[in-house]
């Protein structure tokens, strides 16, 4: 598969001096790359995935910009969406677990029951930097006895490679970049 080009804007020393911050605004603004992104993150989880292992599979995506990728992706390919929301914002059973990342640590929840539906998730989200969220995530779900079989980003940050190669909840997870 040939990957789209989009120009994404770097934004340097943000949240924090030394961060240079991806902006996915540029692709969002223009409706024919946003459209071509999804379908390439559909077209990805189709060549990864045989159809017949997406019966138990559902779409797992972080708050907030995760959300905007795994949702219409979800959508296209008529899959289950669970979102793993900030602490406080799932009403019906929480399962809470921590997410450390190149920013900050903080709680998030997804639904108990949801999860309970699924054995195993593509995770979607738009950066992949550190990696320290997907880590966190597959962490969580494997102590539920759940799988991420798939991580998809949108791109990543090519200079922060070795940080992710060294850590171990990365290993022997098939991990896309769409970009």
């Amino acid at each position: 598969m040939t990957k789209p080009a989009f120009q994404l804007n770097i934004i340097k020393d943000y949240p924090k001096p030394g961060i240079n911050f991806i902006d996915i605004n540029p692709l969002l603004q223009n409706p024919s790359q946003y459209s071509a992104a999804i379908d390439a993150f559909c077209q990805t989880i189709k060549e990864e995935l045989r159809a017949g292992t997406l019966d138990k599979t559902a779409i797992i995506s972080p708050e907030a910009r995760g959300f905007i990728f795994g949702a219409p992706v979800a959508h296209a390919l008529h899959l289950p969406l669970l979102l793993i929301r900030k602490e406080g914002k799932i009403p019906n059973k929480p399962y809470a677990f921590r997410i450390t990342n190149e920013y900050t640590s903080y709680n998030v929840e997804v639904d108990t029951d949801l999860l309970n539906n699924f054995s195993q998730f593509i995770y979607i989200d738009d950066i992949l930097a550190t990696g320290q969220t997907l880590a966190s995530v597959r962490t969580a779900l494997k102590a539920k006895n759940k799988k991420v079989v798939l991580a998809l980003h949108l791109t990543d940050v090519a200079a922060l490679k070795n940080l992710r190669d060294e850590n171990k909840n990365l290993q022997d997870l098939p991990i896309k970049n769409i970009l």
